[in-house]
């Protein structure tokens, strides 16, 4: 998968957009709340460790057994071993504090029974104002210890330093911020790729399966599209693929029964042709043939747009240049006042006979409803061509030009099929061919009057051969 495909994918409004920002969303929440659970509301602050009351008692037993002159060596030789226990002496008995804290008051007394009968534990003031708060233990040979032995509470924004401030000498890509930081993107990573792949690739392969219909280029014809994804994923593409099943079954149906009416009723018209050359009246002999030659052109619309929907086994380069001068040609030979204004080759992929119906039936559309027609071929930036049948004819009403590709429809609704109308197949037959070669037809206004019937195609090399 191509950066960029991954990157539409990202976009707000579509479902791995949706499905990544739930997972961003997700993960950063639940960072949040470990944090503060961690870091924020760590109230207790300083405390002593747990069961440090047989510690404490210990430290003080030893430092009123030794004599008076080894105190400080072994006081320094505490600070080395437990530099978590702060350890001071003082000659006076220090002020005793008010303590609220219940753990603390119940600390006091836990050390207190660990020691000498009448030993004096209180809870006092700190040496230093950066102290933490301290237990004041008389000693037998006098003065008195303040012990404090803590966890140090975190200082304020403790998560900011915890991230921004690590240990000296520490790599950066080894800091708790690199680390969380590389560990958030690759279970990111990991999720977005897993969720675009396992859930949103079935959906789009669904998507461009279900848009496909019998006949388009590249249609796999009865080939079922692989069940996978999710379950309901899976359903869906069981239903549509039971759904397009039909509608082949359908088409099928109808093509053979149009197909049948129309050879059954050019038999008939064969033979009807035939008596007529036997009628003597000269003008009603001009008359049943004129109305055959009718009912004959009609089926032959018929048969075309019935082909309209065949296979794309033909599909090769084609010169549109050379499609367009031959039909210009062929209508020129008949008297028509036919022009094509173009030139080089304009390759397409795509069929030489469907081409040469698509354009036969646009000009012959343009002669029959105006006095001249002109053709127009150009490249456009994008790389598609643009091929404008131009005539100065009536035009269509803003209102019907869509209906008008509809079969069976007609331009112009006061035209009768004595006027040569035919079916009005003839832009249905143009529109499925066109979009059947990747390409769109629509239908525009030409100043001062007339129609220009713009039919836009894709240039052979750019993704349909």
């Amino acid at each position: 998968m191509t950066s960029g495909r991954l990157l539409r994918r990202l976009q707000p409004g579509r479902l791995a957009g949706q499905i990544t920002f739930l997972i961003l969303a997700s993960i950063v929440c639940f960072q949040t709340v470990v944090l503060i659970a961690f870091h924020v509301l760590d109230v207790e602050g300083r405390r002593h460790i747990v069961d440090q009351s047989d510690f404490i008692a210990s430290i003080i037993l030893a430092v009123d057994a030794a004599p008076v002159e080894a105190r400080g060596a072994l006081l320094e030789e505490y600070a080395r071993a437990a530099p978590f226990a702060n350890l001071h002496l003082v000659n006076g008995r220090p002020v005793a504090e008010e303590v609220d804290d219940r753990e603390f008051v119940n600390e006091i007394r836990m050390v207190q029974s660990d020691l000498w009968a009448g030993a004096d534990v209180l809870a006092a003031a700190p040496p230093t104002d950066r102290a933490p708060g301290v237990m004041a233990i008389g000693l037998r040979k006098g003065g008195y210890a303040l012990v404090s032995i803590s966890q140090h509470r975190k200082p304020p924004r403790s998560v900011w330093r915890w991230l921004w401030q690590p240990e000296p000498g520490t790599p950066f890509l080894l800091t708790p911020w690199a680390l969380s930081a590389i560990l958030f993107f690759l279970s990111t990573s990991v999720l977005v790729l897993w969720a675009s792949n396992a859930i949103v690739e079935p959906l789009i392969r669904l998507a461009r399966h279900a848009e496909q219909f019998p006949g388009d280029v590249g249609d796999a014809g009865d080939k079922a599209l692989p069940e996978q994804g999710p379950l309901e994923v899976m359903e869906l593409t069981r239903a549509i693929t039971r759904m397009q099943r039909r509608i082949r079954s359908m088409i099928a149906a109808r093509t053979h029964v149009l197909a049948a009416v129309s050879h059954d009723l050019k038999t008939i018209i064969t033979r009807l042709s035939l008596r007529s050359e036997f009628i003597a009246d000269d003008e009603l002999r001009h008359k049943m043939l004129r109305d055959i030659d009718l009912m004959d052109a009609m089926l032959h619309k018929n048969l075309q747009y019935l082909r309209s929907e065949s296979d794309t086994a033909d599909y090769s380069q084609v010169d549109l240049d050379s499609v367009l001068q031959t039909v210009v040609d062929q209508f020129a030979e008949t008297g028509k006042r036919v022009r094509y204004r173009g030139g080089g080759r304009q390759m397409i992929f795509g069929s030489l006979t469907d081409m040469q119906r698509v354009f036969s039936n646009l000009v012959e559309n343009g002669v029959n409803h105006a006095d001249k027609v002109e053709i127009i071929i150009e490249e456009t930036p994008a790389r598609q061509l643009q091929i404008d049948v131009v005539d100065d004819g009536p035009g269509i009403p803003d209102a019907q030009k869509e209906a008008v590709f509809e079969p069976f429809v007609r331009g112009e609704i006061s035209r009768t099929i004595g006027n040569h109308s035919g079916f009005g197949l003839g832009l249905s037959i143009v529109r499925s061919l066109v979009e059947r070669h990747g390409g769109t037809v629509t239908l525009l206004d030409r100043a001062p009057h007339g129609l220009i019937v713009r039919v836009m195609l894709p240039r052979a090399g750019d993704g349909r051969d």
